[in-house]
């Protein structure tokens, strides 16, 4: 299957690490592959065009939109799609029954798509205007204008310090107190004028971005989400099947991190004790101990990829056997 085929999506942009993903879901042990962050599909239909034995793709985004343009694009796959809306951190419930035990490999790739960040309209970027909103799923309650108006100067300045790691979040949770008593902020254009007026001209740059990051972390829940979907994925997973996760920032690929490291882990007893007693065995085995990043080629001809780090690890059977899935 060709990946640029535009019936099995591409959309006009290059998935990120694609080689080094399908290198992860190598060799597929059968069963289901489930993208659990599906956007137009890109990576999917790079992982068919080069990982033999998937029998069948579960898709699963939050953006509808986004859903109802991939599904046109794959609808004369060979392999069958099934796409579903909803949030990774209900993976099991989005599968359904009879999928716990079949799934050879499952991928994050986390953040925020072209199809997303390239439309004003959507609020994501501080680089053109558009309304205040950042929700992926936009039948969500909560919006950016509502953290950005309604949230008091110490709310935000936890949010921006905490998921944007920005140093000033103190002095610009302020500004945007002050600036919007006098008119609330709708616009990304406004929010990224008060932004800046806390930011040296060198950091201005990386500050607004590490500021609409935390404000977007915060609408949509993602850590928290981030957290339950990876702990239900290796639950899903067959024996000897792959799970791979892309971040994009320090935050995120933490928490891959410690938790891959966590599931890799056997025995947690005291190291003086002669023999364990927790009886705990690995649920992981770590592709590679450190995240892979992109080659300097692949960041010459799509420089969002820069920041991309992808961890991969393998689902160990009980006993330690790796074996197939039911598939």
């Amino acid at each position: 299957m060709r990946s640029d085929d535009p019936a099995l999506g591409g959309g006009g942009h290059e998935p990120v690490l694609a080689r080094e993903v399908a290198e992860a879901l190598r060799p597929f042990p059968g069963g289901i592959f489930v993208d659990a962050t599906f956007g137009l599909g890109n990576h999917t239909a790079a992982v068919l065009d080069a990982v033999e034995g998937i029998e069948r793709v579960v898709g699963i985004d939050r953006d509808g939109e986004i859903l109802e343009e991939a599904g046109r694009r794959f609808a004369r796959s060979a392999v069958p799609v099934d796409l579903v809306r909803g949030n990774f951190r209900d993976l099991r419930a989005l599968l359904g029954p009879g999928a716990e035990g079949r799934v050879g490999g499952i991928l994050f790739d986390l953040g925020i798509g072209s199809f997303q960040i390239d439309r004003p309209e959507r609020g994501f970027s501080y680089r053109s205007e558009g309304a205040l909103d950042m929700r992926m799923d936009r039948s969500g309650t909560r919006s950016a204008y509502d953290v950005v108006n309604g949230y008091s100067a110490e709310e935000l300045a936890r949010v921006i310090r905490r998921w944007g790691e920005e140093r000033n979040a103190g002095a610009i949770a302020r500004a945007i107190v002050r600036a919007r008593r006098a008119a609330p902020i709708a616009g990304t254009r406004r929010l990224a004028e008060v932004v800046s007026s806390r930011l040296s001209a060198r950091g201005r740059i990386k500050g607004l971005a590490r500021v609409f990051q935390a404000i977007r972390i915060e609408v949509n829940e993602e850590i928290a989400s981030l957290e339950e979907g990876l702990s239900q994925a290796v639950d899903v997973l067959a024996p000897g099947g792959h799970i791979a996760v892309i971040g994009y920032h320090s935050i995120e690929d933490r928490v891959v991190k410690q938790r891959f490291q966590e599931w890799a882990r056997g025995c947690v007893c005291p190291p003086h004790l002669p023999v364990c007693r927790c009886g705990r065995a690995p649920a992981l085995r770590l592709s590679s101990r450190r995240a892979i990043r992109p080659s300097e080629e692949e960041v010459a001809r799509n420089p969002r990829a820069r920041s991309a780090r992808l961890r991969a690890a393998v689902r160990i059977a009980p006993e330690g056997r790796e074996g197939r899935g039911n598939g």
